[in-house]
């Protein structure tokens, strides 16, 4: 575009040139009248000027209008929380939110290397929550009863996270495709390799791109093994809402 308008003002200045000798030859060798002559050459000169400069104005206002796209509005860092949505309005990964309610259940088989066989449930009377991360990598921390645990769920490659089924699950840091990623981990244990699966029943969001509810099944399978890590991690930062958590010896189906 910037060639376009170089190329046009380049050829309107070269026409006013030779229009402007053009009516100068033509005055000093006229053998008379040469005020009509005059008046049209004039009136010819700055017709060429005008449309020039039109064209010319034309073409810059098309650069600027390409050099200067419009900005996509983006949430405000620390901005309240108003109201929820299905949809994220941003992308962009997002600082851990303090829970206003949540708990976690574990249900974990005989032989399992992360849970280590545990049937028990975390809630916010004993244990601090957190939510963080952008619609295609949520990451949740827990931490009470004298132990710790870090949940991360990861879209497949060029997807989201919302309500649905996951499965095919790699190790969440180190996917090596386009399946999704899983990753439980805690207490100094953690899985090198690993299969599983995660069923999202719930995922909103505020205003502001945190996660505003989040109702997460899952199922792993450290290092590839039969014994498994079965739970359920609800968690909320939105005040005035609230759901009843489980029994620890209640079984957690996907």
């Amino acid at each position: 575009m910037v060639f376009l308008f170089a190329v046009t003002a380049g050829l309107f200045t070269v026409g006013l040139l030779l229009a402007a000798g053009a009516c100068g030859y033509a005055i000093a060798h006229a053998p008379g009248n040469r005020r009509l002559i005059l008046a049209i050459s004039s009136t010819s000169v700055v017709l060429i000027g005008v449309t020039g400069a039109v064209l010319g104005s034309m073409t810059y206002t098309k650069i600027a209008t390409v050099a200067l796209p419009a900005l996509p509005a983006r949430a405000t860092p620390g901005a309240s929380p108003v109201g929820s949505q299905s949809e994220p309005t941003s992308t962009e990964p997002q600082a851990p939110q303090a829970a206003i309610d949540a708990w976690m259940h574990f249900q974990s088989d005989t032989g399992d290397y992360i849970g280590g066989g545990k049937q028990q449930v975390w809630t916010l009377k004993e244990s601090d929550f957190s939510v963080g991360g952008s619609n295609r990598d949520i990451r949740v921390s827990v931490s009470g009863q004298g132990d710790w645990w870090y949940l991360e769920f990861r879209a497949p490659s060029n997807g989201q996270l919302g309500a649905g089924q996951f499965t095919n699950a790699e190790r969440a840091p180190f996917v090596t495709g386009k399946a999704p990623g899983l990753d439980i981990n805690g207490d100094g244990r953690g899985c090198n390799t690993l299969v599983g699966r995660f069923a999202i029943k719930t995922l909103t969001w505020t205003s502001t791109g945190t996660v505003a509810e989040m109702d997460v099944l899952f199922e792993q399978h450290c290092e590839g093994m039969g014994p498994a890590l079965r739970g359920e991690l609800w968690i909320t930062t939105k005040l005035g809402v609230h759901r009843s958590p489980p029994t620890a010896s209640s079984s957690v189906a996907l």
